[in-house]
């Protein structure tokens, strides 16, 4: 598995793990009692019901406090809501007494909690939040990490159903949207369910279902998957049916043609127009709308292109490949903005629920892994804003990178997505895509770029660059700037930004990452060279407050670095290290600190036949290079 962000975005509701993971300085022997922990939680819990945020904080051992880390205690304390902009809807309280602990080793103990929602004379709701706990010194604790991901579900469906017996309809809805409903109610009659609705010019269309409708599982499905039958179609502001419920998605009203809706039937894809006529047949694999004189797309079915020109009449079938008219393809080479789009006709879900304007993107922004198949964002038709949608989604103009052999080109895309009620203000990550001229394919990758312990950074500067490299016909290197945290052995030095090595394979046409768990990750793939030894870094140095540190910038790697990068190959295979600083270090490395069953897993005393071959080369070299280093100096002279 690859390191991920310690966040998950659903379509319908926001689900947050709070992670807050800090390197530990020391190991006890000594196990703690229960009591102990028990009396850690009641103190906590007192200063929730004292409103205490400030004291609250004093409880999490981190140095810089993320914002959501604040939010959520300010959520606990009845504050605000997680939002941060109003008082919650709902009261919480913790149940520390009936908390399930559990003690995994001396330093870390598991308690889940449980947690109450109640609001007035309404029903209350039950839920739970878990809090992982370290032990710092005898009979004192820390928490390192909340995950808060059912407890968050649960609080905003408790919120949601608060509102909806607290509040009049027409406080909420626009007249627009409580016209809608009372229609998609009557639709009922001829339909198994009304999903959405969509206003253009004041007239709204509705989206309609034939059969069982599940919008995770069936926006979402993996293309071979299983589903219960159903057909989707659209109805006009006349009830009149303009696309047949015969199809798997129906996408927003003019969302890539204007006037035009496209629609995704087994895989394949067409558009109508609004008075009901198929404009292009319903059996192209892609359909690029592209920036050209005399076309509007190219049309792709299997091997074949085709044009669409701009009076609507499809060509015969054209000598083309994908390179040829990539470069052409509408949004890829500048900025695009989501918002601005979903905006422009807006589409609402048929649920006093479910708040967001729903946004289905034109396809070929999906296949190009530029955006999800379903985006929700902030909608100004309800004055409902519980941290749920979009705020904004913008792509940054690509940056292209083409090898020196031609026949492979990579772009990157910026992507800053802004999310209500996320962990920051907004969320950075790169996509890749990659254009196989060998085999004319386009392959699409989203790229991590942010392996911080609270996944809420963003890298920027000198250091934040991209590069691609062939290693052969099966494995290319991706070197993409990101956001690190991992200390050195010597801890007033801990790394936070650079390059992070991501190793890509092509299997099933699809573009593939290959697991890694190691910071250095081409000391799993690649035997090293010089090359490796160069590379921008960020590093922080000193102790006490994250921003209170030196921040230096260094064009190389360091003998610290690399005595790090030797050790790190055999943490991936938990090697029993004789100097605990060096397992402090990979505390929180997965494939070195590791659980089964809620136990921790042994450590190997010799890792020697679980190296591979590419391991003790590097193992090798990275010692030669660190004899040559003279005792005065602490760079690597490349030869």
């Amino acid at each position: 598995m690859m390191k991920t962000k310690p966040i998950i975005i659903s379509i319908s509701i926001i689900i947050l793990l709070v992670g807050i993971f800090l390197f530990v300085c020391c190991r006890n022997s000594a196990k703690p009692e229960k009591a102990e922990i028990s009396q850690f939680l009641n103190a906590f819990n007192n200063q929730l019901k004292e409103g205490n945020t400030d004291s609250l904080l004093a409880f999490f051992e981190v140095d810089k406090t993320p914002k959501i880390l604040k939010r959520l205690v300010n959520l606990l304390a009845g504050k605000k809501d997680i939002d941060g902009k109003a008082k919650p809807l709902a009261g919480i309280t913790l149940d520390i007494d009936a908390s399930a602990i559990n003690i995994l080793n001396p330093d870390i103990t598991i308690a889940k909690i449980p947690a109450t929602f109640k609001h007035d004379s309404l029903n209350n709701k039950n839920s739970v939040i878990t809090l992982k706990i370290h032990k710092i010194a005898p009979h004192q604790f820390k928490i390192i990490q909340v995950d808060a991901r059912q407890f968050l579900t649960d609080y905003a469906v408790y919120e949601n159903f608060v509102r909806s017996n607290t509040v009049n309809e027409k406080d909420l809805f626009s007249p627009i949207t409580l016209a809608a409903f009372k229609t998609a109610n009557q639709l009922k009659i001829r339909y198994d369910s009304v999903i959405w609705f969509a206003h253009v010019d004041k007239r709204t269309f509705f989206y309609v279902i034939k059969g069982k409708w599940n919008m995770d599982k069936d926006i979402n499905r993996y293309k071979d998957s299983i589903i219960e039958p159903y057909k989707m179609g659209l109805v006009n502001p006349d009830l009149k049916e303009i696309i047949p419920p015969e199809y798997d998605l129906v996408h927003n009203i003019s969302g890539t043609f204007p006037g035009l809706v496209e629609v995704e039937k087994e895989n394949k894809k067409g558009f109508y127009n609004l008075d009901g006529k198929i404009v292009i047949p319903v059996n192209y694999d892609q359909i690029f709308p592209v920036d050209d004189e005399t076309n509007l797309a190219v049309l792709r079915n299997g091997n074949d292109y085709f044009y669409l020109k701009k009076d609507m009449i499809i060509s015969e079938k054209v000598d083309l490949k994908i390179n040829d008219f990539f470069s052409k393809i509408r949004d890829m080479g500048s900025h695009l903005n989501l918002y601005t789009n979903a905006l422009s006709i807006i589409t609402e879900y048929n649920s006093r629920e479910a708040n967001g304007a729903v946004y289905i993107p034109p396809s070929y922004l999906v296949d190009l892994n530029i955006v999800e198949k379903v985006i929700d964002f902030k909608n100004p038709y309800r004055k409902i804003d519980n941290g749920e949608v979009h705020e904004n989604y913008e792509i940054g103009n690509s940056e292209k990178v083409t090898e020196a052999n031609n026949w492979l080109e990579a772009s990157f895309f910026s992507i800053r997505d802004y999310f209500l009620g996320g962990r920051s203000e907004f969320y950075d990550k790169k996509n890749l895509v990659i254009v196989d001229k060998k085999k004319d394919r386009v392959f699409a990758k989203e790229i991590g770029t942010d392996y911080s312990p609270d996944g809420s950074e963003s890298l920027t500067g000198i250091c934040n660059v991209n590069s691609m490299k062939i290693i052969n016909d099966s494995l290319f290197e991706l070197k993409a700037g990101a956001v690190l945290y991992f200390e050195l052995y010597d801890s007033t030095k801990t790394v936070i930004g650079g390059p992070y090595y991501h190793y890509l394979t092509i299997k099933d046409n699809k573009l593939i990452e290959l697991p890694n768990y190691r910071n250095f990750g081409f000391t799993k793939y690649i035997k090293m060279d010089d090359s490796y030894l160069n590379g921008c870094y960020n590093m922080l140095i000193g102790t006490g407050l994250y921003d209170k540190r030196e921040k230096k910038t260094l064009d190389h790697v360091t003998t610290e670095m690399l005595d790090y990068i030797k050790n790190e190959i055999f943490a991936d295979y938990r090697y029993q290290f004789k100097d605990k600083r060096w397992e402090n270090v990979f505390m929180d490395m997965p494939s070195y600190n590791s659980y089964s069953n809620g136990h921790q897993n042994p450590y190997n005393v010799n890792v020697n036949d679980s190296l591979t071959e590419i391991d003790k080369y590097n193992i090798n070299y990275i010692s030669q290079k660190l004899k040559e280093v003279k005792t005065n100096s602490n760079k690597l002279a490349a030869k």
